[in-house]
């Protein structure tokens, strides 16, 4: 029973690391190739998060193609999967916990 505890909490934490890399990644944005000064180079143009609502500035990006739309679309599943598995692992944490504390005392509960 311990061990189904400790590899749900390890699936909690691992699950909030997701979460929390997916949720900054999409705030700052896509490293891409973009033109400043008449030269081109790999910068981050989005860090402040401002492009999530103003797509016209997705333009910016000059390569690889379609980089800002795909950038999004692979963290946001991220960060709903990890979302969906913390909430998950916490249910069988509590579980877990249910089961260990009360055992036959209440109803019987099996895992």
């Amino acid at each position: 029973m311990l061990s189904s505890i400790l590899f749900a909490a390890v699936g909690v934490a691992g699950a909030g690391y997701s979460v929390i890399i997916s949720a900054v990644s999409i705030n700052h944005g896509p490293q891409c190739l973009v033109k400043m000064n008449d030269t081109e180079t790999w910068s981050y143009p989005f860090l402040n998060g401002d492009y999530l609502s103003d797509t016209d500035m997705w333009v910016t990006c000059l390569q690889p193609a379609g980089v800002v739309s795909w950038h999004l679309s692979l963290f946001s599943v991220l960060l709903v999967m990890g979302l969906i598995q913390i909430a998950l692992c916490a249910v069988q944490v509590v579980n877990g916990l249910l089961a260990c504390l009360c055992g036959d005392c209440c109803g019987g509960v099996s895992i």
